[in-house]
């Protein structure tokens, strides 16, 4: 998806691409490969079909793929070339095949070595003035940059923004009673981002949400590497900015610390508190640090967002937070889905908060009748 935009950006600024070919990913920067992959191909569509872009009907063969990548060897020169190469392999036009060789491995590991050094861990990124700019939906960051230091040809204008919310005028009833789903872990900035926007999503709708906690990634054994967590940690700073969402810290919440406020949710949830809930732990993570393996600290919580800590404590004996965790977790699986932030809408799902958009389609979808 990207590489077919590629053309227009030279076209629109005053610059020169320089292509890169790695590999498709990297080791630790997927968690589930078969559900990302699967996820990738639904979300690269969805991406085509908001830009009028070619779609995909799946991964290329094996075969297809190697002789791509020797094509791309021989034959990239311009972007041009390089838009070619890419469709004749997602789009199967090869009638003839290469073998794997030792110039195409050589390549891809010097250009991998290249995009570590820079500071980035996977492929479909763009790279300028110290800034990494991830898939089509980041473009908009680039073509503001590009911007600021004069390079556009004829205006400013910023295309690549079509992942926002619309907020479209409604009734004030609701819709139906079928829910929005939030699946958010507390080490997540995206899902304190993602969960502040599905609110505006639900308020504004008049759509019930539903939170649906899960325990963080190192919980679950799960090693992100170093140079990943610095880009998102980057990049969710930049998106907090843009959404007017405060994001000024990055604690952790350790096991005890989620042991803490997950025991409380199960009695938030059932006084209507879930959200009060999930944002004082955010708020605590990302805005003010709070150490929330103190007591005192979750009683204050308890206190600001009214509800009885002795009461929570109680009901959780009975409401083991570990197991409605792990429902969570294999209940996002079953709409193919296997990180946060993620969110659910009648039959659709999707991954990431720049994603909320998709939602508000469905939304939007199910209710036209509603709006006006």
């Amino acid at each position: 998806m990207l590489m077919q935009v590629l053309q227009d950006i030279e076209q629109r600024f005053h610059l020169t691409l320089r292509l890169y070919l790695v590999a498709e990913t990297t080791k630790g920067s997927d968690v589930n490969v078969p559900l990302s992959k699967q996820w990738a191909l639904k979300d690269a569509n969805y991406i085509a079909d908001k830009y009028s872009l070619t779609k995909v009907k799946g991964f290329p063969s094996t075969k297809t793929l190697v002789t791509g990548q020797q094509s791309w060897l021989l034959q990239v020169k311009t972007v041009a070339d390089a838009l070619q190469v890419f469709n004749d392999t997602w789009l199967d036009k090869y009638t003839d095949h290469y073998p794997l060789s030792t110039p195409v491995i050589t390549s891809q590991i010097n250009n991998q070595r290249r995009l570590f050094r820079r500071g980035y861990y996977s492929s479909g990124a763009m790279f300028f003035c110290g800034n990494w700019f991830v898939g089509i939906d980041r473009l908009e960051y680039l073509e503001r940059l590009l911007n600021e230091k004069g390079l556009n040809k004829n205006d400013a204008d910023v295309f690549y923004t079509k992942n926002k919310l619309q907020l479209l005028t409604t009734n004030s009833q609701y819709f139906d009673t079928s829910s929005i789903k939030a699946y958010v872990s507390p080490n997540s900035p995206f899902s304190y981002i993602g969960l502040v926007q599905a609110r505006k999503l639900s308020e504004h709708y008049h759509i019930p949400l539903s939170i649906k906690p899960l325990v963080p990634m190192s919980m679950r054994g799960i090693f992100i590497p170093e140079h990943k967590e610095r880009y998102m940690l980057l990049d969710a700073t930049r998106e907090a900015i843009k959404l007017s969402v405060p994001l000024t810290e990055f604690a952790k919440l350790e096991n005890q610390g989620v042991s803490n406020v997950y025991q409380l949710f199960s009695f938030a949830e059932k006084h209507g508190k879930s959200y009060e809930l999930m944002m004082a732990i955010f708020q605590a993570i990302f805005v003010s640090p709070v150490d929330l393996s103190v007591e005192k600290n979750i009683k204050t919580i308890c206190n600001d967002i009214g509800i009885d800590y002795d009461e929570a404590v109680e009901y959780a004996n009975k409401h083991d937070w570990q197991q409605w965790a792990e429902n969570n977790y294999l209940e996002l699986n079953t709409i193919g889905l296997w990180g946060v932030p993620s969110f659910s809408y009648k039959d659709i799902s999707c991954w990431g908060q720049d994603r909320l958009v998709q939602i508000e389609d469905a939304i939007l979808t199910h209710n036209v009748s509603n709006i006006h």
